[in-house]
């Protein structure tokens, strides 16, 4: 049975080529360009592929630098920059016709409990309860 998460599944599950290199398709639709969105699922996955289970990606910085040709496989290189005791970073670079058409930078930390830096939410009122914008505007305008 076919349906859009399945089909966003099947975007996303790559082809391994090679250690660290992944191939991508394009679904099969009468579009001009691939869709950004895409490239960026598909380099996360590919990074993924190359860390521990045990890591997540917590931070990531993505560059488009040229359009992709949704008739052409893409083609995901991941540099392992580093791997550490908490932290991996992977560097991923899309490929079509032989010219880079997107790098990732992206960071995966094991899950570890942490202080909490932020207050609890106050007490407020919901919606319902609020006074309405313009019954607000009329009592400053006496």
């Amino acid at each position: 049975m076919s349906g859009p998460v399945t089909d966003l599944l099947d975007l996303l599950d790559l082809e391994p080529i090679d250690v660290n290199i992944f191939r991508g398709r394009s679904p099969d639709e009468d579009r001009q360009r691939v869709f950004g969105g895409q490239v960026m699922g598909q380099a996360l996955v590919a990074a993924q592929r190359t860390v521990d289970d045990d890591r997540q990606a917590h931070s990531l910085h993505s560059y488009f630098l040229r359009p992709g040709d949704p008739a052409v496989p893409i083609l995901y290189e991941v540099d392992r920059i580093r791997d550490g005791r908490s932290f991996a970073t992977r560097r991923v670079v899309a490929i079509q016709h032989g010219r880079a058409i997107f790098t990732m930078s992206v960071s995966f930390h094991i899950q570890e409990s942490s202080q909490e830096y932020h207050l609890s939410m106050p007490q407020v009122d919901g919606p319902e309860d609020l006074v309405d914008w313009t019954d607000y505007l009329a009592t400053i305008q006496r």
